[in-house]
């Protein structure tokens, strides 16, 4: 049983929300309030600049209700609201971000780390959909964003498409990213539009491989437990300081 009295907070951006979520599990569950319009105070209050550009002006209410259906299908969140001054907040979830200044660590080890949360307990699935979407002939799922990739992609994108992964793909994400992903890697695959982001978890919940970069697509797949993951790391920083490498999943592979 969960416990109701639980209040927690957190200001986003959507995959720092995802990995906050085993905290939730794990520490009895309870109300979750979104702290609208944050992300570009964090960025000049921790970096001392304007967040990158795809977090600039984001966790809007528009983010608010993308989430709400998929914050409603985690049985450890009572009620998912709009953080307001009156709410007495009993975990406060953004308390990880000063310890994540120079990404000494991955977001699962520092969220343990703040909530004093056995580290172990963080690395079994903690996310639930209500009913997986299997795309048929299409087992392998695709997202690709802007995010932290270089100029030219990695060659695990030509490997797999000479390995016949095109024929089996179906992309997920934004219409922009989508006509980005083919001009870039080549690929022909179909185009599986979601409108929120429990139909896009859905989507991800029925793949048996997930391939992408960093991006919330990515964190879904991860708290959903995907047999098998591949990522293509970001190229500005060593693997190991990833914030989004997470050696105890067996069942990811960094390119």
């Amino acid at each position: 049983m969960y416990i109701m009295t639980n209040r927690y907070k957190h200001s986003g951006a959507t995959g720092d929300l995802i990995y906050s979520l085993p905290i939730v599990q794990h520490t009895g569950g309870g109300a979750f309030y979104l702290h609208l319009n944050q992300m570009d105070w964090i960025g000049q209050h921790y970096y001392g600049s304007a967040p990158a550009p795809f977090h600039q002006g984001r966790m809007t209410q528009r983010d608010f209700e993308y989430m709400r259906s998929f914050m409603a299908a985690q049985p450890y969140v009572t009620y998912f609201g709009v953080m307001e001054p009156t709410i007495e907040i009993t975990h406060n979830l953004d308390r990880f971000r000063p310890l994540f200044v120079g990404h000494p660590a991955n977001y699962l080890d520092l969220y343990a780390q703040v909530h004093s949360v056995d580290p172990e307990l963080m690395y079994t699935p903690w996310i639930t959909v209500p009913a997986p979407k299997i795309i048929e002939g299409r087992p392998i799922v695709v997202n690709r964003t802007a995010r932290w990739v270089g100029a030219t992609p990695c060659p695990v994108w030509a490997d797999l498409k000479a390995q016949g992964g095109e024929e089996r793909a179906v992309f997920v994400g934004l219409p922009e990213e989508y006509t980005a992903f083919r001009t870039a890697t080549g690929w022909d695959i179909p185009h599986y539009q979601t409108q929120t982001m429990l139909e896009l978890a859905e989507v991800i919940a029925g793949a048996e491989t997930f391939i992408g970069n960093q991006s919330q697509a990515y964190a879904l797949a991860v708290g959903l437990g995907v047999n098998d993951i591949i990522l293509e790391a970001r190229v500005d920083m060593p693997l190991a300081r990833n914030e989004c490498y997470f050696p105890k999943f067996p069942n990811i592979r960094y390119v």
